[in-house]
């Protein structure tokens, strides 16, 4: 094995709301799996503020490591999203691989970066 190798998906972030909003931090995510929820760490890249124009979208990312084992890992099954300062999640389909490798605890974790750190929004 060569290491762990890390895979991203970028989610995206429309404000619908009719109005600018200020928005900035990291967004709460959890992975729904055949193991149970798991709830991704913060990457500790750097906040920006920003103020995201209605009808326009921000991104952000989410790491995670690829299941290299040649096992079958543990099943992702979907995505749960909290925008920042907001409390009502949002459940999407999970855009990534279909597992994750199973792990002592030693290997990569899965990781989210702080919105606006990913993808190109106008």
């Amino acid at each position: 094995m060569t290491g762990d190798a890390t895979r991203t998906v970028v989610v995206e972030l429309k404000n619908r709301s009719g109005k600018d909003c200020a928005i900035s931090g990291y967004a709460g995510v959890d992975l729904q799996t055949s193991a149970g929820p798991l709830s991704a760490e913060r990457s500790g890249e750097p906040v920006v503020a920003g103020v995201l124009k209605s009808g326009k979208s921000t991104y952000f990312g989410i790491g995670y490591p690829a299941n290299t084992s040649g096992g079958s890992g543990i099943r992702i099954t979907g995505l749960v999203v909290t925008p920042p300062d907001e409390t009502q999640s949002v459940t999407l389909p999970w855009p990534g691989a279909a597992s994750l490798p199973v792990t002592d605890g030693s290997g990569t974790p899965v990781q989210v970066g702080p919105v606006g750190s990913a993808g190109q929004g106008e």
